[in-house]
C-alpha cells in the first residue's frame, strides 16, 4: 500500500521536510483527509498524526484480492520408472538420520543403478539435501523422477533436477552439470563425438559454461583435440584460454609440448663419458612465459634456470626421456636417481607421470623405487595400491591418511585395520567424523574385529570406545542399503 509507505517516509524525514500527499491516498480516505488538512484548529503534526491513524485504520481493514487469471501450472508427467522397495525406504530412513552424505550417495547410486525412484513423500528431503550438497545433484536428479522435475519449478534451489533417460537427453535438456557428466560419458567411449557435441553448442554457450565443460576433454585427450584446443587461444574469456591451454599441456606432440621438449633436449645433455650435463638453454624471449611457466624461483636454494627446467620437466611425457637417452625407462629412472645433475629434477619426473596418466611408469618407478610417491597412488592397479600404502604406512602414516579417502575401490581388511589402529592412537585427530568420511571404503568385515583395536593412551580408550560405536552402527546402515537393493534386483 503506497499511502502507507509515505506516512513511514514522512514519520523518518520530518513534517516540515515532505508534507502528505492526499491525491495518493485511496478514493474512500481522501474526503476525510481533506476535512482533517482543513481543520484551522490544528498543526501540521497533528495534522499528520490524524492522518496517520486515517491510512492505519483502512489498511487493517483489509483489502479486496486481486483477481486471478486462469492457473498456467501443468500436470505433473507419469513416471517411466518404478519405486524403490519398501526395504529399500527403510535403509534410507537409517542413511537420513545418520546425516551421513557418504552413505546416501551411496543408497542414491544403487538406486539409480537399478532403474528406481523415490515415492514422492520423500522427494523434498532429498532435494533439500541435494540442495546443500552439489555432489548430490546428479544423482537426486535421477532418483526423484519426473515428480522431482516437476517439484523443481517452485523452488528455485531445486532446478538441479532434470529428468533425463539417456545420455544424449541428458546433454540437449540438462543442467550444466548433468551436461558435463554426459559429456564425459560419451568422451570415454567416443572422444571425437563429444568434441563434436560440444564444438555445436559452443557459440550459443556462456563464457562460464564454457570453461565448464571443456573440462570434460581431459579424459581421452589426444592430438585430434589440439587444432581446436590452440583455436580456442583467441577466445575473449580468460577462464576458457587457461583451460584451453591446461589441456594443451596435456597432449604430447602438441606444439606447447613440443617448445617444453625442445628447450630441454638442448639443456640436458649426455657427453661422450655417459654423464648428463644441464646448462639451461633458455631464449630470453621464449614464448614458453606466456604459458604459465615462472621466471623467478621462490627458493633460495634453488636458482632461476633450475627451477624452469624443473617445471618443463614437469610438463613433458616421460617418454621424451627414453627418447633422449636411448634407454628404457628403468634405466631412465636409474639415471635420475644417480646422476647429480638429475637428482633434483626427480620429484618433477614424478609429476610428469602424474600429469599424464602414465599408469605403466607409475608401476615401474614404484617398484625400481624405495621412496614413497603418493601422487602415483591412482595409477596403479587396484591391488597394488593397498601393497604399496602397507609398504610405506609406517613411515609415512600421516601422508598416506591424507590420500586413502579418496581411493575408489573398498581397502582391504589388512589396510583397514592398520588404518583403523593409527585412529586408536589419535582420536582426537581422526574422529567421528573422519569415520564418516571413510565409512564407504571401510569392508564390513572389520566389524567383528573392532573389538581388538583399543587406544594405547589410558585417557583415550573411552572416546575411541565411542568412535568405534558410531563405525559399527554406520557399517550396520551400510550393509543393510547394499542389502535392500540386492535382494530386490
Amino acid at each position: 500500500m503506497q499511502s502507507w509507505n509515505d506516512i513511514i517516509n514522512i514519520a523518518l524525514l520530518g513534517t516540515a521536510k515532505k508534507q502528505p500527499d492526499t491525491g495518493s491516498l485511496p478514493g474512500p480516505l481522501q474526503a476525510a483527509a481533506g476535512t482533517v488538512l482543513a481543520a484551522p484548529e490544528t498543526d501540521r503534526e497533528e495534522q499528520f498524526l490524524q492522518l496517520a491513524a486515517l491510512v492505519f485504520n483502512y489498511r487493517q481493514s483489509g483489502a479486496m484480492a486481486t483477481a486471478g487469471g486462469p492457473s498456467t501450472m501443468t500436470v505433473c508427467p507419469p513416471e517411466t520408472k518404478t519405486y524403490c522397495s519398501a526395504t529399500a525406504i527403510q535403509a534410507l530412513h537409517h542413511t537420513l538420520d545418520s546425516e551421513n552424505i557418504p552413505l546416501l550417495t551411496l543408497w542414491m547410486e544403487l538406486c539409480t543403478r537399478h532403474q528406481q525412484i523415490l515415492p514422492p513423500e520423500y522427494l523434498p528431503r532429498i532435494l533439500e539435501n541435494a540442495s546443500r550438497h552439489k555432489s548430490l545433484r546428479n544423482l537426486a536428479a535421477a532418483c526423484c523422477g519426473k515428480r522431482g522435475e516437476w517439484l523443481a519449478q517452485f523452488n528455485r534451489e531445486w532446478n538441479f533436477s532434470v529428468v533425463a533417460d539417456t545420455t544424449e537427453e541428458m546433454w540437449e535438456n540438462g543442467t550444466t552439470a548433468q551436461r558435463l557428466d554426459a559429456l564425459t560419458r560419451i568422451r570415454r567411449e567416443q572422444p571425437a563425438d563429444a568434441r563434436a557435441l560440444l564444438q555445436a553448442t559452443w557459440p550459443q554457450e556462456s563464457a562460464a559454461v564454457k570453461a565448464e565443460l571443456l573440462g570434460a576433454l581431459s579424459t581421452g585427450i589426444g592430438m585430434e583435440d589440439a587444432p581446436w584446443l590452440e583455436a580456442l587461444l583467441n577466445e575473449k574469456s580468460k577462464q576458457v584460454k587457461e583451460v584451453a591451454l591446461t589441456l594443451l599441456k596435456k597432449i604430447p606432440g602438441s606444439s606447447l609440448h613440443e617448445q617444453y621438449r625442445l628447450i630441454l633436449e638442448n639443456s640436458i645433455r649426455t657427453d661422450h663419458k655417459g654423464k648428463v650435463t644441464v646448462t639451461a638453454a633458455i631464449p630470453p624471449d621464449t614464448e614458453i612465459f606466456k604459458t604459465g611457466i615462472d621466471k623467478l624461483s621462490n627458493n633460495a636454494r634453488v636458482s632461476d634456470d633450475e627451477y624452469i627446467l624443473s617445471q618443463l620437466v614437469a610438463l613433458v611425457h616421460p617418454r621424451m626421456w627414453e627418447e633422449h637417452f636411448s634407454a628404457s625407462f628403468e634405466e631412465v629412472a636409474d639415471l635420475f636417481h644417480q646422476q647429480k645433475t638429475l637428482k633434483p629434477f626427480v620429484p618433477s619426473l614424478v609429476q610428469a607421470i602424474s600429469w599424464f596418466a602414465d599408469e605403466k611408469r607409475a608401476l615401474s618407478l614404484v617398484q625400481h623405487s624405495d621412496t614413497f610417491h603418493m601422487t602415483l597412488l591412482p595409477l596403479l592397479p587396484a591391488d597394488q595400491q593397498d601393497t604399496y600404502i602397507l609398504q610405506h604406512f609406517d613411515a609415512h602414516s600421516s601422508l598416506v591418511m591424507n590420500y586413502v579417502g579418496q581411493l575408489q575401490q573398498v581397502w582391504s581388511e589388512e589396510l583397514a585395520m592398520k588404518i583403523l589402529r593409527f585412529c586408536a592412537k589419535n582420536p582426537y585427530t581422526y574422529s567421528q567424523r573422519t569415520m564418516g568420511d571413510f565409512i564407504t571404503l571401510i569392508p564390513a568385515s572389520v566389524k567383528s574385529a573392532l573389538d581388538e583395536i583399543s587406544a594405547e593412551n589410558e585417557n583415550y580408550q573411552t572416546y575411541w570406545k565411542s568412535i568405534s560405536m558410531h563405525l559399527v552402527g554406520l557399517l550396520q546402515i551400510k550393509t543393510f542399503i547394499q542389502q535392500s537393493f540386492t535382494k530386490n534386483s
